[in-house]
């Protein structure tokens, strides 16, 4: 367990999971001072090894940290945004792969661009999100989709072709016999 000290208020006890949330929202600095439960000594975030804060390397020595995801943590699923609800992205892969793709595009950005919350929590009391996973199963799903919808679409313009054909040359057939009654009526 952890304490921070934060200009005059000293927070905690925290985990090392809660630390590493602070900084991701910002609600703590690489400077704010922070020490273990069984130290004695105060020190900076930045000091911490286990919070693995090392970034890369630059070609002139300067150290860059890399950029954190910040992830919303949720503990009730009604606050969760509709687009990251597990059961409005299952309806749009399900319908968008079966009947209207667009659906599944929909659910694909989502998936990409955003973690998808279940109603199920974790130990802690927070909603579990789904694997990363889920990204790849999304994707092959695409693909798939894109593959039927190209060879039902060929077979139907295969299988309708000549009859579309001669539906044409019924409805040339019928324009003619439209314009011969119009010029024996006089028009």
């Amino acid at each position: 367990m952890y304490y921070i000290a934060k200009g005059q208020k000293t927070l905690g006890p925290c985990s090392k999971d809660d630390l590493r949330n602070f900084l991701a929202y910002g609600s703590i600095r690489d400077s704010d001072l922070v020490k273990r439960e069984d130290e004695e000594q105060w020190r900076p975030v930045s000091t911490l090894l286990e919070l693995n804060l090392t970034g890369e390397v630059l070609a002139d020595g300067l150290t860059v940290k890399p950029a954190r995801r910040r992830v919303a943590r949720y503990r009730d699923y009604d606050r969760v945004p509709y687009n990251q609800r597990c059961g409005a992205v299952l309806r749009r892969m399900f319908f968008g792969f079966l009947f209207l793709p667009p659906l599944l595009w929909w659910a694909a950005v989502s998936i990409y661009s955003d973690h998808i919350f279940r109603r199920k929590k974790d130990e802690n009391g927070y909603l579990m999100v789904w694997g990363r996973w889920v990204e790849v199963l999304v994707t092959f799903m695409i693909i798939i989709n894109a593959i039927a919808w190209w060879a039902g679409i060929t077979y139907a313009s295969w299988i309708l072709g000549p009859g579309l054909t001669e539906l044409g040359k019924g409805m040339r057939e019928a324009w003619d016999v439209i314009k011969g009654l119009f010029n024996d009526m006089g028009m």
